[in-house]
């Protein structure tokens, strides 16, 4: 990996393209941003940054995490339904094998 053959290619594709050039760190934060946007998990975020731990993931990029606590209260919801169902579901099964189905 040469920084310098990196920066040349991306500087060629940006003026093809008639795109301000940026820097490799700003290429970086970039990829980091879009990939929140995405919805990517952040410690998949942590290994493709390359960071030691999520933490440093989280205290460099966490403010553009969103905090929507209404869909994480529903996908709370979700689960615990599925769970209960599977846990009905259960319950029937063994009481079948029990009674010699």
């Amino acid at each position: 990996f040469r920084a310098d053959k990196l920066f040349d290619r991306a500087r060629k594709a940006w003026d093809a393209a008639g795109e301000q050039r940026i820097t490799l760190h700003e290429c970086r934060h970039t990829f980091a941003s879009l990939m929140i946007a995405a919805g990517v998990n952040p410690k998949a975020l942590s290994t493709y940054m390359g960071h030691a731990s999520i933490t440093i993931t989280i205290d460099r990029y966490g403010h553009l995490m969103p905090g929507n606590e209404e869909e994480a209260a529903d996908l709370l919801d979700a689960y615990l339904a599925r769970a209960a169902g599977q846990s009905r579901d259960n319950e029937h099964l063994i009481g079948a094998v029990e009674s010699g189905l």
